[in-house]
């Protein structure tokens, strides 16, 4: 006989005491996002210091020429002396071809690595007439015989990336000098430190000249080129299987598989906001960068990137594990206590470091795997124990699969992760409301019983 004392067993009072206990077992998960947060960033700097050290990402923009000048801009009151602005005005060529290899490599440091990249580049074109500008005020005098033949990189540290010598051609012949870093001259007020250049004496401006420069740099993350030719275009292939193409402009021609890429971009006059000639007073970089186009190196398959997205829905999937032991409890009878719902919200908290951990090391798929594989036989192997049934055991343990299941797909999939999770919540509410539709909540039969 049941003691009219005993506490009548009220499965409304449980559920509401399971979905709180959820909630609790969410704060550790937000614990391991940032952690991912923690480890990701470090990642991502040790990415960057391999990349920095084979000269970074490269934005390459010329070749241009640059002539000396100086703008009388006035008379001093006082002193009756003129005043002088020493600056450059930066030329660009008519005709642009680039054309590139680029041989791709893996460096790792610790457990992490960065993909790092050497390209054997050709750029051939043609110099029209150099057409003098003048200042908004003042009269300008150009040095022709200073003027210096350019390449702007993406900084002085983008040096680091060149390799060997440059070759360049001027009319079919090799040019007289050599390559110098740079942009401007030795002792003449500063351009741009991040670049190459050659002393090009132009004896007459109104005259043209073609050009063939042979350039071999490396670097790490991205190549980008900036469409300095007023007519454009680019050539670039490589080894690289998954290319993130950015910048201003997408490729017209682009070819991907296994083996590498084949990618190829037109520009026009009209579609470049860059003039054929300009004061590069304010830098050249600076001009040239919201132009660049180019191709990032970077490897797709990042484990931080699918546990986040796992994370997301953590309380989520800790509601729906929670809530299949409920519902064995519930309408299949046996006795779960909270302790034993707490041991089982651990289990699925420490799934997600255990994946993070593996993953940095084996990979994410297998480290996934692995260990969801170890948690669902733990949780299923507990839930027969704490029911005392083999059957629930194997019930729970196809639930917790599925779970499981479940969050692969929301790792795995980007485009759909919300659509796939919105719909999985759904269910698994419409489910419980189809199971306990005749459930006593308030456990009032069972208070009633003699």
């Amino acid at each position: 006989m049941t003691s009219p004392f005993a506490p009548a067993r009220s499965f409304g009072l449980k559920l509401l005491l399971v979905g709180g206990l959820a909630f609790l077992l969410w704060l550790p998960c937000l614990m391991i996002y940032a952690l991912v947060f923690e480890r990701s960033a470090r990642a991502e700097e040790v990415r960057r210091e391999i990349h920095d050290s084979a000269g970074g990402a490269q934005t390459i923009s010329g070749p241009i020429i640059l002539v000396p000048a100086l703008i009388d801009i006035g008379v001093d009151r006082e002193t009756g002396n003129p005043i002088r602005q020493r600056t450059h005005v930066a030329f660009t060529p008519q005709t642009l071809a680039v054309e590139g290899a680029v041989a791709t490599e893996s460096r790792r440091r610790g457990i992490f690595d960065a993909t790092l990249f050497e390209a054997d580049l050709r750029f051939s074109g043609a110099f029209g007439p150099l057409n003098a500008i003048n200042p908004p005020k003042g009269q300008i005098t150009y040095f022709w015989p200073q003027a210096r033949l350019g390449l702007a990189l993406g900084g002085s540290a983008a040096l680091k990336g060149v390799r060997g010598k440059p070759a360049l051609t001027l009319e079919g012949a090799a040019a007289a000098s050599a390559f110098e870093p740079g942009l401007v001259a030795q002792g003449a007020e500063p351009v741009d430190a991040g670049g190459l250049s050659l002393a090009l004496p132009i004896a007459d401006p109104s005259q043209g000249v073609r050009f063939d420069l042979r350039l071999t740099i490396a670097g790490g993350g991205a190549l980008k080129f900036a469409p300095a030719g007023e007519e454009t275009q680019v050539a670039l292939k490589s080894d690289w299987p998954h290319p993130s193409f950015q910048g201003a402009r997408l490729p017209d021609e682009r070819t991907i598989s296994e083996a590498g890429f084949n990618a190829a971009w037109t520009v026009p006059y009209l579609a470049r906001a860059i003039p054929r000639a300009f004061f590069a007073d304010q830098g050249i970089a600076g001009r040239f960068e919201a132009e660049a186009f180019g191709v990032d190196f970077v490897a797709t398959k990042s484990p931080y990137t699918s546990v986040n997205r796992a994370l997301k829905y953590a309380l989520m999937f800790l509601g729906l594990v929670f809530l299949t032991f409920f519902l064995i409890e519930a309408t299949m009878g046996g006795r779960a206590h909270p302790a034993q719902y707490i041991l089982l919200g651990l289990a699925q908290v420490v799934f997600y470091l255990l994946v993070l951990a593996f993953a940095e090391h084996i990979g994410f798929d297998t480290a996934f795997i692995g260990a969801a594989a170890a948690t669902v036989a733990l949780c299923g192997l507990y839930a027969a124990t704490v029911f005392r049934s083999f059957l629930k055991g194997v019930l729970a343990l196809i639930a917790f699969a599925g779970t499981y299941g479940l969050i692969y797909l929301l790792m795995k999939s980007e485009d759909y992760a919300l659509l796939i999770g919105s719909t999985a919540a759904f269910g698994a509410v419409a489910l419980t409301m189809a199971v306990t539709r005749n459930l006593d909540w308030y456990g009032a039969r069972l208070s009633r019983q003699p």
